[in-house]
């Protein structure tokens, strides 16, 4: 049973990785959720794509004094000092991470990920699609869609009600 990790979400500004303009963290310890955290970003390269904004509402102006990821990385490193790291659709915020890590030269040893979207499929039956907003739905999870935080909690619940049905 997995019950101490962290719960990460990035939202982007456009379709490169690097371009994290947000970052949702939940850490779980025991099975509970114990802290959490969450910033702007600076995207690299600074530019919003029109879909981007419309999905999560995050524009240029709210990120122009943002810290870049680099300068954001002295903060939020300790964070990925864990167990494990979740996330919803795991592969896209590993390689949004990844990315911003390589795009600033900066090294991390990162823990091994798990992602509730595909472990969902293979333990909870019967949904019309494995969604963040309807899994959060399943499990009685308040969830504000798209934003950054609320997604990386929702996140964090979910892989805390998963624990309770498997030994993984």
């Amino acid at each position: 049973m997995l019950r101490d990790f962290t719960a990460i979400d990035f939202e982007t500004a456009n379709r490169y990785p690097t371009s994290a303009c947000s970052i949702g963290i939940v850490v779980v310890q025991d099975g509970e959720i114990t802290e959490e955290f969450s910033h702007l970003i600076k995207p690299e390269p600074y530019y919003f794509n029109k879909k981007f904004i419309e999905i999560h509402g995050i524009t240029p102006v709210m990120v122009k004094d943002a810290p870049s990821f680099y300068d954001l990385w002295g903060v939020i490193g300790r964070y990925f000092d864990t167990e494990a790291l979740v996330a919803h659709n795991a592969g896209f915020d590993m390689s949004v991470l990844k990315a911003c890590l390589e795009r600033a030269d900066l090294y991390a040893r990162l823990p091994e990920s798990f992602c509730t979207c595909r472990l969902s499929r293979k333990l909870v039956k019967g949904l019309p699609n494995y969604k963040l907003n309807t899994l959060c739905d399943h499990f009685g999870i308040a969830l504000n869609h798209h934003e950054a935080l609320s997604d990386a909690r929702g996140a964090a619940k979910i892989m805390i009600e998963l624990s309770k049905l498997s030994l993984f």
